[in-house]
C-alpha cells in the first residue's frame, strides 16, 4: 500500500504545477463526484477537466485509479486515506481540523454499535471525512449512515467514502448547531447495487428536514429504529 500511497502523493505534487494545492484537491473532490454520480454532471465534470491540459486530465485519471487501490485496504476497504491525505496536505490543521484517530473512533464504533444491528440510523453531527462512519460499517454495513459538516470538501470526502464502500444514506452541508443547511449529498444505491451519488439543494434532504441531532433522546431512539426511504 505505501507504494500506492507514494505514487498518489507524487501524481498530486504535478498535478499542482501552477495552482494551489486547495484548488486541485477540490477539483479532484467534484471530478470523483461526477464519476459516481451516474452521469448526472456531465457538465460540470466537462467544465472541470477543460481547466486542465490533456496530461493533467490523464493525470487525475492516474490518481482516481490509485486512490481505489489504496482504499481497497488489501481486500478489506473501509480506509479513510481521503481525510489522511486533506489533514497532511490541504489544512495542515488549520481551522483546528484534525479528524478523530481512525484506532478512536474503531473503539468508539466498537462500545455503541452491536453486530447485526441492522436497518438503523448512524449520525455523525461533525463527520470531517466520514471515518466514524466507516468504522460503524466495520462492525455492520447493512444501515443507514448520515453525517453532517460545515465544511463542503468533508461532506464530498464524506459521500466519496460512503459510495466507494457501498454505504446507503446521506451527507448534509450544514451547521449542526444552527441546524443551517447549504446543500449536501444523497447516496442510494441504483437498481440495489451499484452506489451512486447525487447532490442535494439547501433545504433538501433528510437531514435538512428531520433535524435529527435536534430531537430528544427519546424520540432520536425512536428515529434510529426508522427505515428511511429515499427518492
Amino acid at each position: 500500500m505505501n507504494d500506492y500511497i507514494l505514487k498518489f502523493e507524487k501524481e498530486f505534487e504535478k498535478l499542482c504545477y501552477g495552482k494551489s494545492e486547495d484548488e486541485v484537491f477540490n477539483h479532484f473532490l467534484d471530478i470523483i463526484i461526477c464519476c459516481l454520480s451516474g452521469q448526472q454532471y456531465e457538465d460540470e465534470y466537462l467544465a472541470i477537466i477543460g481547466i486542465y491540459s490533456k496530461d493533467k486530465i490523464t493525470g487525475f485519471c492516474d490518481l482516481f485509479a490509485e486512490l481505489i487501490l489504496i482504499m481497497d485496504n488489501d481486500g478489506n476497504g473501509l480506509l479513510d486515506y481521503l481525510g489522511e491525505f486533506f489533514t497532511k496536505h490541504i489544512t495542515k490543521g488549520r481551522n483546528g481540523q484534525f479528524f478523530t484517530p481512525i484506532h478512536v473512533c474503531d473503539l468508539m464504533a466498537a462500545i455503541t454499535i452491536e453486530q447485526g444491528m441492522t436497518s438503523k440510523t448512524i449520525q455523525d453531527p461533525a463527520c470531517g471525512s466520514g471515518r466514524m462512519l466507516l468504522s460503524a460499517a466495520k462492525i455492520e454495513r447493512n444501515n443507514y449512515f448520515f453525517g453532517a459538516d460545515i465544511d463542503n470538501r468533508c461532506c464530498k470526502m464524506t459521500a466519496i467514502n460512503m459510495c466507494l464502500n457501498g454505504l446507503e444514506g446521506e451527507v448534509a452541508w450544514m451547521n449542526s448547531l444552527s441546524q443551517e443547511h447549504w446543500g449536501g449529498f444523497s447516496v442510494k444505491k441504483k437498481f440495489g447495487l451499484i452506489p451512486t451519488i447525487k447532490k442535494l439543494n439547501a433545504g433538501e434532504g433528510i437531514l435538512a428536514n428531520k433535524k435529527v441531532s435536534n430531537e430528544k433522546v427519546e424520540d432520536t431512539i425512536k428515529v434510529s429504529q426508522t427505515k428511511f426511504e429515499f427518492d
